[in-house]
């Protein structure tokens, strides 16, 4: 085990996550301790959240929820960028994320239930919307674009995302996106910057891990016989004293998630607040 540490001289910071509560579920220290610092920090949503949804008001509302839980950790939402893809299911064969990724035709509109170009909030457009005047159609060259757009936009020396180890079909396919991204741009212009993954629905199954109303993660079962991440080659960031578990209904992180109402159904509740705990975990990748 390795200890993280965010403080002054770490360098800027991306977290780039799929969808909205992956950010505070994944790294809500890292923003917290990032914005104590005075560290740069934007959060970068890829999807709307919007599965099984036939219009426009699941993803905005979600996009809504993210803003509020942010700003319980000290963010403002300037500093939060939503990219307003589609979000169509979490196996791989369903995931929206994971299925441009495998797609041979870069120019092959991929729809959703209830769109096929991107969209946000009308008093917060999508990045695309923001740099061109126009809605992106869901295709794979435009979210490989898009990503590649917004990382040359914000210049982060440290980029968080989810692992592609993770077992959601959009987790894992945005980390496969985020390594091709950042090679290419390696070759381009020998600009290198270091990604950080961390895992959200492990290989043990999320009725298995995280263990709940434990104060720091154990490692799940499977993950080195399944997967290349070695338990002791983890990195560490200990929480401070705001997010501890001991701060009780007044921790950070948990008033962050309680933001989140569309996420936190019955079946889901007590898998999301298992990562309040008195450390986030991460591998570093790059």
């Amino acid at each position: 085990m390795k200890e993280l540490k965010i403080e002054e001289g770490f360098g800027s910071i991306m977290v780039l996550v799929p969808h909205q509560d992956d950010e505070i579920l994944m790294a809500a220290g890292v923003l917290y301790q990032a914005v104590q610092a005075g560290l740069p920090v934007t959060v970068v949503i890829v999807t709307n959240g919007d599965c099984d949804c036939r219009d426009y008001t699941k993803g905005r509302t979600r996009l809504r929820e993210t803003i509020l839980g942010c700003k319980r950790l000290g963010m403002q939402e300037e500093q939060l960028v939503f990219l307003g893809y589609a979000d169509t299911g979490m196996p791989e064969e369903d995931s929206f994320v994971a299925h441009l990724f495998e797609e041979q035709e870069p120019s092959r509109v991929y729809s959703s239930h209830c769109s096929y170009v991107t969209y946000s909030l009308e008093e917060k457009p999508e990045f695309h919307m923001e740099m061109t005047g126009e809605h992106a159609p869901y295709t794979r060259e435009m979210l490989k674009n898009d990503l590649k757009q917004v990382i040359e936009a914000y210049h982060p020396r440290n980029i968080f995302t989810t692992s592609e180890f993770d077992m959601h079909g959009d987790h894992s396919g945005l980390c496969r996106f985020v390594y091709e991204v950042l090679e290419e741009m390696e070759k381009e212009n020998a600009d290198s910057r270091q990604v950080y993954c961390g895992l959200i629905h492990s290989c043990a199954g999320d009725g298995n891990w995280p263990v709940p109303d434990t104060e720091t993660f154990d490692c799940p079962k499977g993950l080195e016989e399944d997967t290349d991440y070695v338990w002791d080659e983890r990195f560490v960031l200990q929480m401070p004293d705001e997010l501890k578990r001991s701060a009780g209904k007044d921790n950070l992180k948990y008033q962050a998630l309680l933001e989140y109402e569309t996420a936190l159904e019955p079946n889901a509740y007590g898998f999301l607040m298992a990562f309040v705990k008195d450390e986030e975990i991460f591998w570093k990748v790059r």
